[in-house]
């Protein structure tokens, strides 16, 4: 098996220059195809951790199928320092977050999915799904070539498009992110849940089967549609592609030693979906439906004393944090005339929490999940 290295143009900088991506794909035979890629987000590093110890594993497993590796997937964000700190969320140039900025591919080109659907109904699933994913990969081309024939190619989202491109043959795409200050967790959409025990993250947020401009739903969202064409002409499928996004912990931290946890049952994933041969496991996991994560907003500005961290719970009336404004300060009574606690509304556990103590109004402390349950 040989490595199949390719380099992408993303970005034509004022000097002229050029960013790049590169891509890294290993082959053998026929079986499905894993698209992986980290720090879309430029400051969520650890994703590269996770992909340089898989590619190092590959070279002791029997890949069956494709897969294809995207490290470093925003070079343009990676750079962006701000001193020591990567400003990597959002497009320095726009403000849009780098990952709510894909395209509802199906919805913007007017693809006839309905035809699609009716021009293969009589084929089994795998050739509807062959002929589907050449379907999607074609609509992109397209997509760009006529963007960039009208003038109308933002660098804003050709980024997003070519990920999008990329990932288009695609049966499991893994996008790996990382919180602020976070736990590991895991966004999983309502058709997956049945494997996210395959998945050894300790948390999983269940979401929608629907696009709301991240990657794991833009991803996943035509082979949504493709299910529900099919079962309107009586055909009903098992859907079998899978895109998740999966938590990395904190942010601005790269280590070759953490996560072991997630990178193992990354690799038992890929062997659920046959992709690596051996015993498949089943992990435990604590969940709760998007809808029931809630983030806590600074309710002044000020600086901030976090009583909580990420994996801690926690019950209503608890003090989350307290946050002193240095302005109220009565030099007669220091501490009581500047602080304010932040007090739970609801039972809940930490998953990411804000880096900084100094805070404006508004800003996001805590995001938190609430009505837990439980897989076991």
């Amino acid at each position: 098996m040989n490595w199949k290295v390719e380099q992408l143009p993303i970005y034509e900088l004022s000097t002229g220059d050029t960013f790049s991506i590169k891509t890294y794909t290993l082959s053998n035979g026929v079986g499905p195809h894993v698209h992986i890629q980290a720090s879309v987000h430029g400051a969520e590093l650890q994703g590269n951790a996770i992909i340089l110890r898989l590619m190092e594993q590959l070279k002791a497993e029997d890949l069956q199928g494709s897969i294809t590796f995207i490290p470093l997937a925003n070079p343009l964000a990676t750079n962006n320092k701000h001193g020591t700190y990567t400003f990597g969320r959002t497009n320095p140039h726009t403000g849009d977050n780098w990952n709510r900025n894909y395209t509802d591919i199906i919805e913007k080109t007017d693809f006839d999915i309905k035809e699609f659907c009716s021009k293969n109904l009589d084929k089994d699933w795998q050739q509807i799904k062959s002929a589907f994913k050449i379907e999607l990969e074609n609509l992109f081309k397209d997509h760009i070539s006529q963007l960039q024939s009208s003038h109308q190619l933002s660098e804003n989202n050709y980024l997003n498009l070519i990920l999008q491109k990329t990932a288009a043959k695609a049966d499991v795409i893994l996008d790996l992110h990382t919180g602020p200050i976070a736990t590991e967790y895991l966004y999983c959409a309502h058709y997956e849940k049945e494997i996210a025990k395959y998945l050894n993250f300790p948390y999983v947020l269940f979401m929608p089967d629907e696009f709301a401009g991240a990657m794991d739903e833009a991803a996943f969202s035509p082979w949504i549609k493709l299910k529900e064409s099919l079962a309107e002409l009586g055909k009903e499928i098992e859907l079998d592609v899978y895109s998740l996004t999966c938590e990395l912990g904190s942010e601005e931290v790269f280590s070759m030693t953490s996560q072991s946890d997630q990178l193992e049952g990354i690799i038992n994933f890929l062997k659920f979906n046959k992709v690596l041969s051996g015993e498949i496991q089943t992990y435990p996991y604590k969940s709760c439906e998007l809808s029931d994560y809630k983030t806590y907003q600074a309710p002044h500005g000020g600086l901030v004393d976090y009583k909580l961290s990420p994996y801690d719970t926690f019950k209503k009336g608890d003090t989350l944090c307290s946050t002193y404004k240095l302005n109220k300060l009565d030099p007669t009574n220091p501490i009581a005339s500047t602080k304010f606690d932040l007090i739970a509304q609801e039972d809940g556990l930490i998953i990411n929490r804000c880096p900084s103590s100094a805070v404006q109004k508004g800003m996001e402390l805590y995001q938190v999940m609430t009505n837990i349950s439980s897989s076991e």
